[in-house]
């Protein structure tokens, strides 16, 4: 059992947000490690992806990716799994798409009216170079519109917990003021939810958070914490008619 995920439906869209509970990796990945490049079994992450489809009952077949820190983007119509890029996208009602994150923000879009989803990864570096815009335009692409897509952000590390160089935060101050602040002592921290939350509302979509901290709350994956460790992710599908 997903002990820890958070779900939702919202018309013909529903997502899936998981945490690390219920799979059956073993550690440094256990338990449900969804990601294939970060040294877990295949079979094993077979199985918990599978695990987590079981609670998406609108797909039939799941397209993933193997995340690059660009803003490379995957317009997908079936299953696998695409290289090199960090955000998926599809008109196809049962292809489940899913993005992934341990720190970094894994996100969710998608436009009822249109029937477009996609999925996102996106750290600082998508922050900065606006992978959620790539993402949005090829959307818009494929019929969206922009006031009426929405977006969740899931669990990633917050403000406080993660501190940067300060090059790092003036790269980010200059595409995202809001996301820039600091830690507890004194050096400059960047906010990934908040900084998303900021570009996506420049471009006329609101968003809501799931989840919480990854790097404070154990059931959830951090590589910041943990160093090698798995990945949770954000699952999103259009029901078949």
């Amino acid at each position: 059992m997903l002990t820890g995920s958070e779900s939702g439906r919202a018309g013909a869209v529903r997502w899936l947000f998981t945490d690390r509970a219920g799979g059956v990796s073993v550690d440094p990945y256990s338990s449900l490690n969804l990601a294939t490049h970060v040294g877990d079994a295949s079979g094993v992450v077979s199985e918990n992806r599978a695990a987590g489809l079981t609670l998406l009952s609108g797909a039939g077949a799941l397209a993933s990716m193997r995340p690059t820190h660009g803003t490379g983007v995957a317009v997908v119509t079936a299953a696998g799994e695409s290289e090199d890029v960090d955000a998926l996208v599809t008109t196809e009602p049962g292809l489940a798409l899913l993005a992934l994150g341990a720190d970094c923000v894994p996100v969710v879009l998608f436009d009822l009216a249109a029937g477009v989803v996609g999925a996102v990864h996106t750290g600082w570096r998508g922050l900065r170079d606006d992978v959620v815009g790539a993402a949005l335009s090829a959307m818009l692409g494929l019929g969206a519109q922009g006031q009426r897509i929405e977006a969740l952000l899931g669990p990633a590390i917050c403000g406080p917990c993660y501190p940067v160089p300060a090059e790092r935060a003036q790269e980010i101050e200059g595409v995202a003021p809001p996301a820039v602040g600091t830690c507890k002592d004194g050096q400059p921290s960047i906010d990934l939810r908040v900084g998303i939350s900021y570009r996506l509302a420049r471009r006329g979509v609101s968003a809501r958070y799931v989840g919480g901290c990854t790097a404070e709350d154990s059931r959830y994956f951090s590589h910041r914490r943990d160093g090698i460790t798995g990945r949770q992710g954000a699952f999103v599908v259009l029901d078949r008619a």
